[in-house]
């Protein structure tokens, strides 16, 4: 039951500036902040971008969050909050992970360096397996000041 937060912001950032680049702004329109949520195919040499927010523990699958259109710092707060539909465990590297005590709900604070982030595109992913919970997922996002509610996501077997 371990979650592996992969940041793969150089690796991936084609595949994160695909999903954003279909975005048209007009001149006089405001730019309003931007959360995907996406699943990346990570089995080949090229990763490839899934048209869905499903994924396969049991295939190489990552699910993704980039965030554009925010202001971003020299330092950054990546703010995560999953609600899982089975207690389970998680794990991030270089993240501080506060666990509810059902053991379903994960609040996921990563601080992210300007340096870390690509084309203006924050981003994580995340790996999930065999042991994580078959089920609906719950996801709250914050970057720095700018909340994303309501996301959600599938784990099939």
């Amino acid at each position: 039951m371990k979650k592996l937060a992969i940041m793969a912001l150089a690796l991936f950032s084609g595949s994160v500036l695909a999903v954003t680049e279909n975005v048209s702004i007009e001149p006089s329109s405001v730019v309003k902040p931007l959360v995907e949520l996406f699943v990346l195919d990570v089995s080949g040499k090229e990763m490839k971008l899934m048209k869905s927010t499903q994924l396969s523990r049991s295939k190489p699958r990552n699910l993704c969050i980039a965030i554009s259109n925010v202001e971003i710092y020299d330092q950054n707060r990546l703010v995560e909050y999953f609600v899982s539909p089975a207690p389970m465990v998680m794990t991030s590297p270089g993240s501080e992970i506060q666990v509810d005590e059902n053991k379903k709900g994960f609040l996921v604070i990563t601080p992210l360096k300007k340096s870390d982030i690509k084309n203006n595109v924050a981003s994580k992913c995340w790996k999930f397996d065999e042991k994580d919970p078959i089920g609906k997922y719950k996801l709250d996002v914050q970057f720095n000041n700018i909340v994303f509610k309501g996301l959600s996501f599938e784990v099939l077997k």
